[in-house]
């Protein structure tokens, strides 16, 4: 029907007009509206408005007073997938530590490692030499030890380079957080730990890698929810249940999902929006895998840890570090005495790669993790919180009722404490504001919380 009406008539052109008048209305417009304004009939209109919707953060719902399906643009129209200039700072930023990261990520580890062996060598060969020169009165001070030196430099530059360290994992697996019982996904652990030094240099400095998130997800997640378990309906309460989102993206993603995936918007008796994608269903080739679909309340992501690594990995870490840069800071800005070499002094300071390079890459050990620790602190706190919202959103979107008791939620989430009831308070008041609830108190004096909305949305399937 859709692709038949596309030929009939210049869509672009009716694209333009609509969006001329979208502007006027500051981005709140009905169906019924446009095709009074343009003479449109309605199924030309919403073919438009289809295409809009792809192109313009938009939001649909109904009106309150009316009833009437309403399409809010967010205003001034602002491109699907554009980015505000703070995000575009952001990315840029982001994209420049990520190059920052690559570079640090190959040398990081190695050069840890090659440093602290260097270090102890030459520290030997000066305890050797001191030794030697105490029992030999011949004067040759220090002949050999710059030829011993640059052999040493070598042999742990090829042994080095000849190692296949493994630096970016790719298993990932699932487990069980031990404080709250939920799943989460991470990378797998290495059996072998010897091999995961470099890794875990790398880790202590920038802190450990996370499984990348897949933009992808969320639209095979809804497709096969469509075909499980909605038979192809699909509302805002549902995209709250499957993401946790507030009123408000989900009504975006309502719209978006209903233009991307060709669905049509109805309304049932009872006045409850909702996107049918009965193409979804029928379509043959989609059998729908339960392993696409994971609830909101089961997206727990994992703790957040700042390096990691084992406590000995992080002792190791910091030893060598340590006298890496005690060694390059002596080299640095002690006055060592020349080393006579074929009667050519040698100044130890002078070589950066002695000296400046590796204080430089020593002291970046340390300052890069005090510099990430209020962002992870901030993130450890947002993680807390995204567990408890995650615990709420589900219980009230699997228990299919308006109304909920504060005694409802202690009971069933297994709340003990007074401190953990005072979360709970604060969390529900943000909560109702999100699923456009609402707050009443009983006549035996009781906090009741209401979500009408979500629960008519949850169950017109």
């Amino acid at each position: 029907m859709k692709n038949d009406l596309k030929k009939e008539f210049n869509i672009d052109k009716l694209v333009s007009k609509l969006t001329s008048i979208i502007k006027k209305n500051k981005g709140i417009v009905t169906p019924v509206e446009l095709a009074t304004k343009t003479g449109n009939s309605l199924d030309e209109i919403n073919l438009a408005l289809d295409r809009l919707i792809e192109l313009y953060e938009t939001r649909i719902n109904l009106n309150q007073e009316t009833g009437a399906l309403q399409y809010i643009f967010q205003y001034p129209l602002f491109k699907r997938g554009s980015k505000t200039f703070k995000e575009k700072l952001f990315a840029i930023v982001d994209k420049l530590y990520k190059v920052f990261q690559v570079v640090y990520k190959a040398s990081v580890g190695i050069i840890l490692i090659f440093y602290t062996i260097l270090f102890v060598l030459i520290l030997l060969v000066f305890i050797l030499a001191a030794s030697r020169n105490d029992n030999d009165d011949s004067g040759s001070n220090f002949s050999f030890a710059p030829a011993l030196i640059r052999g040493i430099i070598w042999g742990i530059i090829d042994g080095i380079f000849c190692i296949n360290h493994p630096l970016n994992p790719t298993s990932i697996v699932y487990q069980v957080d031990p404080v709250t019982g939920s799943r989460y996904k991470t990378y797998k652990k290495e059996k072998n730990k010897g091999k995961g030094f470099v890794r875990s240099a790398f880790s202590f400095v920038f802190g450990p890698d996370l499984p990348k998130f897949d933009p992808l997800a969320d639209a095979r997640e809804v497709l096969a929810y469509l075909k499980l378990y909605t038979k192809g309906k699909l509302t805002a309460a549902n995209i709250i249940e499957l993401s946790g989102a507030d009123y408000p993206k989900a009504e975006s993603k309502l719209a978006e999902y209903v233009g991307k995936f060709q669905g049509n918007l109805n309304v049932t008796n009872s006045g409850v929006l909702y996107g049918d994608f009965e193409n979804i269903v029928e379509d043959s080739s989609n059998k729908g895998d339960h392993s696409n679909i994971e609830f909101y309340k089961d997206e727990v992501e994992p703790p957040v840890e700042f390096t990691g690594n084992t406590a000995g990995k992080n002792f190791a870490v910091i030893a060598m570090n340590t006298f890496n840069l005690a060694m390059s800071a002596f080299f640095l800005f002690a006055a060592i005495p020349p080393i006579i070499y074929q009667d050519t002094e040698i100044l130890l300071s002078d070589y950066a790669f002695l000296s400046t390079f590796p204080f430089i890459v020593s002291v970046l050990y340390f300052v890069i993790p005090l510099l990430r620790f209020p962002a992870y602190k901030a993130r450890k706190a947002k993680r807390d919180y995204n567990v408890w919202h995650k615990k709420i959103i589900g219980y009230i979107c699997s228990q299919r009722k308006i109304e909920f008791s504060l005694q409802d939620f202690i009971y069933n989430l297994n709340i003990s404490s007074n401190s953990q009831v005072d979360k709970l308070q604060n969390m529900l008041s943000k909560i109702v504001v999100e699923l456009e609830g609402t707050i009443e108190i009983s006549e035996n004096g009781e906090t009741i919380y209401k979500f009408e909305r979500l629960y008519k949305e949850l169950i017109i399937n």
